[in-house]
């Protein structure tokens, strides 16, 4: 077997190779374009605001190319992402990521360790196992139990984190009795779950510093300033000491978008948080069921995300209708900064 590194004008070849060696229960196909964003060096990532410097690797057995690994690494970050590896067999496959990390160390030396997360500058697309043709932007892990999974942990790697991916068909959605009863009972102390309306809400800055959050800071702030702003989920404080405090406006005290339906049906959204002096009292629950009934009502044909399967969230979730599609792991190897290789 041969190994030899791909150069920016190996697109074709990339997405020839990808398309013969993914799994077909759960990655997507990609055509050429895409192949040279998310692998090959020179050419600009999905999303241009990111920045990020690609390697990939091919490995050929003097007939077909029978592997496939490619990564990243992010300027002034210690963290480098794996994004794809392929191989007919174990000893190809610790090959090819022996050339992959040497790669990937050749461009930015800097990085100490190499994560599989869905918090990759290159996402894969990727269809949820089971009936339907239901679709997620982001593999967030590897594939709990597979035989790569075993692989990696043999390895030297460690799971950091389990994450269940669930899915809600959102034709049947309807508010479930009880969280409708807990948005009824917040209403009535003056805490109403509701669209955002920039005319008589207070800004989303004030929660956002609470949540600590700068992604969504940024999200939300971005949304905000928009002339045609994204409907968003709110929780609002409407009593009258909180308008006295907040200028008149309605104190957003929770969020859950912005939302907006995407060319394939699925319902997308950023975010839900609750600021720390209003939890514990249904919001998250109340705030999410509303978001599953607000992007029906955008025409979204269903819903996916993920989260950890150990954290409040799934109950959430599983309140809601939701159920679990697959069970991925969150992977890390780490490297000593003058280790090239295993």
């Amino acid at each position: 077997m041969k190994y030899q590194p791909a150069t920016p004008t190996d697109a074709r070849r990339a997405a020839e190779t990808y398309n013969r060696l993914r799994p077909d229960d759960c990655l997507l196909p990609i055509g050429e374009a895409e192949a040279a964003a998310l692998f090959l060096p020179g050419h600009p990532l999905p999303d241009p605001g990111i920045c990020a410097v690609k390697s990939a690797v091919f490995a050929h057995n003097g007939a077909v190319d029978a592997g496939f690994a490619a990564g990243n690494t992010v300027p002034g970050s210690e963290t480098a992402y794996l994004t794809v590896l392929f191989a007919p067999d174990d000893g190809t496959r610790r090959a090819l990521l022996s050339e992959l990390i040497a790669a990937m160390r050749a461009e930015n030396p800097a990085w100490k360790r190499l994560r599989w997360v869905f918090y990759n500058p290159c996402l894969l697309r990727w269809r949820l196992p089971g009936p339907g043709r239901f679709e997620h932007p982001g593999l967030p892990g590897v594939p709990e139990d597979s035989p790569l999974h075993a692989f990696l942990l043999a390895e030297g790697w460690r799971d950091f984190a389990r994450m269940n991916v669930y899915l809600r068909p959102l034709a049947d959605f309807r508010i479930p009795d009880g969280i409708r009863e807990k948005i009824e009972e917040n209403a009535a102390a003056g805490l109403a779950v509701r669209l955002w309306n920039p005319a008589s809400d207070g800004s989303f800055a004030p929660l956002t510093d609470a949540l600590g959050s700068d992604d969504w800071r940024r999200t939300l702030a971005a949304n905000e300033a928009s002339p045609a702003p994204l409907p968003v989920m709110i929780a609002a404080d409407e009593r009258a000491e909180a308008r006295a405090k907040n200028g008149g406006r309605a104190f957003v005290c929770g969020f859950a978008g912005p939302m907006r339906r995407t060319e394939n049906g699925r319902g997308w959204f950023a975010g839900i948080g609750i600021h720390p002096d209003y939890r514990r009292r249904g919001l998250g629950a109340a705030l999410f069921a509303s978001l599953c009934e607000g992007l029906r009502a955008l025409g979204a044909d269903y819903m996916t995300l993920f989260t950890g399967s150990d954290g409040p969230a799934h109950r959430i979730y599983e309140a809601a209708g939701f159920e679990v599609r697959r069970a991925v792991c969150a992977m890390e190897l780490s490297l000593p900064p003058d280790v090239k290789s295993r």
